[in-house]
Parts: structure tokens; sequence; C-alpha cells
């Protein structure tokens, strides 16, 4: 089964500023960076269920799942046929919804 994937406004902003803080001491290494993100983005079409659950897992009656590539998680739900790419996170920051 393939899905479609969708990437939330918040997600885009994530990717936006991903890029602007790599950039400002590698501007190539920062296209680079987001071009792969965007492809694990897309290979989110075929067997998403393969990530596992995040830590934000239930976070509003949804169930996320998390991607890990290098020191980033792409956190996403799915739905039905849909991936809904919530956010792209620095590994180090703590989960969505923590209150720390």
């Amino acid at each position: 089964m393939t899905y479609r994937v969708v990437v939330t406004p918040a997600a885009e902003a994530n990717l936006d500023d991903i890029f602007g803080y790599i950039a400002r001491d590698k501007p190539s290494a920062a296209r680079k960076h987001i071009a792969i993100l965007t492809l694990q983005l897309k290979g989110l079409a075929q067997f998403p269920k393969r990530c596992p659950f995040a830590p934000e897992n239930g976070l509003g009656g949804m169930e996320i799942r998390h991607l890990i590539h290098g020191d980033y998680r792409i956190v996403f739900a799915i739905d039905g046929k849909t991936v809904l790419v919530l956010q792209i996170r620095h590994g180090a920051r703590l989960p969505i919804g923590d209150p720390k």
C-alpha cells in the first residue's frame, strides 16, 4: 500500500528553521541536509508502520510514530492512507507536549 504524505505547516516551518540554522555556517551543507530530510519524508509513503512509536504516542488520541534520521526526528501520525508529518525536531529537544 502506498500512503499519501502530507507535511503540515509546522513541519514546513521546522525545515525552514533547520535550513537557516545550518546555512549560517555552511549553506551547501544546509541544502544537502534538507534534500536528505525531504527524501526521508517521501520515503514514508512506503511502510510508515515500520517506524517505532514516538514518545508523543497517544497525544491528542493519535497514534504517533517517528523516523529518526541523524540528529533529527520526523514525527508523524497515520490516518487511513495518509501520513501526516507533524514536526521535524532535533533529537535533543523534549518531546512534543512535555511540560518541562
